[in-house]
């Protein structure tokens, strides 16, 4: 019996380790080595970002080394370069700007007083990886001319050249030229294309009023104007900006809203418009200044008394209301772009009587009509010629109220023209008549959705 326990005792013994206890070791086991791994690339990731910090420093303390050894200080201009320091690229940014006695501080050191000091901000920055954050550091100086650049007696002209989007124009050649009789005194020798930062500078100047003018091929200015007077003083900065750039080209296509072909008045011209400043077309193709915002092109002579010809001054009234895109996109707003306008117009379908070929339309309201055409002053007078009495025929013109006469010649088109179609088929147009006058309101009755 003794041996029989024993044997049993024995058989039960569980000395080892159970399946559990061992899932239970490993996992705390991997726990800690999870920890212990990531502690490392932690360590690693920490270790490259001080080393590219390093780096970065050095970058741009080099070349802030560079600029305080430049002699010229007028050649020390802001750029981007790209620097590969061990397989890991870095930006290297420098930005310059000019601080007077007076404590202006911009790119050019226009302002009042003299230029005393350029800052130089040199920034450097690298990724840790393609889609990581930049990092960056930067570093900060000021740089002074070698002697006042602007004495009691003399003075210095700044020229600054900006791009449609406000960055700079470098490479614009400028010429600056006295004004007889105002003390001015011809240059010994004129200044520079303007720098990376679309500056350039006339230093020791006499006092006076001079001429200067800008030059680089293919650019424009918002006005057409490339020079402009201005006048130093002894002991001051006087300075100079131009917006300057490359055209964009606007194609202007009438009457886009009809549905069958429309006839234009004999030498219709219209016009493109940014806010308050106002291009005239007078060619099929206009070039434009390249505001970052766009033009819009209207049909007809809009004025600031002759509103009418754009659909969106008209006011909403009757349950009428003039599309919110009539208009369409603005265009031309990037130098060189080639960009088509499609322009709404009235259209109106009239037949003459007998021999008559010409037909002229005269704005009838020179003046605001209360919820209607807000009028057009003075009066504007368009011709039609070769039309046929034969059939009916589409002709398009600008938004308003209009006197329509008959003839056979532009001097005794006097007859008032009797046939009107008010449903000539074209888009954004209410046509209403009345005897000769019709009313071509861009306005019309929205459609429910």
């Amino acid at each position: 019996m003794r041996t029989i326990a024993k044997s049993v005792r024995a058989s039960d013994d569980e000395s080892g380790f159970t399946i559990i206890e061992v899932m239970v070791a490993m996992v705390v086991f991997a726990l800690i080595a999870a920890g212990v791994a990531t502690g490392i690339v932690g360590t690693l990731a920490l270790t490259q970002d001080n080393r590219s910090r390093e780096t970065a420093l050095n970058l741009a303390a080099a070349d802030i080394t560079a600029v305080r050894s430049n002699a010229d200080v007028f050649s020390v201009s802001g750029g981007t370069t790209t620097k590969t320091v061990g397989k890991r690229d870095y930006t290297v940014t420098r930005k310059t700007s000019w601080i007077t006695s007076s404590g202006t501080d911009n790119t050019c050191g226009a302002g009042s007083g003299q230029l005393s000091y350029k800052r130089v901000n040199v920034s450097v920055s690298w990724r840790s990886s393609p889609t990581a954050t930049p990092r960056s550091v930067g570093l900060d100086t000021l740089v002074a001319p070698p002697s006042s650049v602007s004495t009691n007696d003399s003075s210095t002209i700044v020229v600054g050249v900006q791009t449609a989007n406000g960055g700079p124009n470098p490479g614009v050649s400028v010429q600056v030229t006295p004004v007889s009789g105002t003390g001015a005194a011809a240059l010994t020798a004129q200044p520079p294309v303007t720098d990376s930062d679309g500056c350039t500078y006339v230093l020791n100047v006499t006092p006076g009023s001079y001429t200067v003018t800008i030059n680089k091929s293919g650019n424009i200015t918002p006005d057409g104007k490339t020079s402009d007077v201005v006048t130093p003083r002894a002991g001051s900065v006087a300075s100079k900006s131009f917006a300057y750039d490359l055209p964009a080209s606007i194609t202007m296509t009438y009457a886009t809203n009809a549905n069958t072909t429309a006839t234009l008045p004999t030498g219709f011209t219209g016009v493109v418009r940014h806010g308050d400043t106002i291009q005239a077309a007078t060619s099929s193709t206009v070039s434009v200044f390249p505001y970052t915002d766009g033009w819009n092109a209207l049909g007809g002579a809009f004025s600031t008394t002759c509103r009418n010809v754009d659909p969106t001054t008209w006011p909403t009234a009757d349950k009428l209301v003039t599309d919110p895109d009539i208009l369409g996109p603005a265009i031309g707003g990037m130098p060189g772009e080639s960009s088509t306008a499609q322009i709404a117009m009235g259209v109106v379908g009239v037949q003459l009587k007998g021999s008559n070929t010409v037909l002229t339309a005269t704005v009838k309201n020179t003046s605001a009509v209360a919820n209607g055409d807000p009028g057009c002053s003075p009066s504007v007078r368009y011709t039609f010629a070769g039309l046929s009495a034969k059939s009916v025929t589409n002709i398009a013109l600008p938004y308003g109220t209009w006197t329509l006469q008959e003839g056979t010649s532009t001097t005794n088109a006097s007859t008032a023209v009797a046939t009107i179609s008010a449903t000539p088929g074209a888009d954004n147009v209410t046509v209403s008549a009345s005897k000769n006058v019709v009313t071509l309101d861009p306005r019309v009755v929205p459609v429910a959705p």
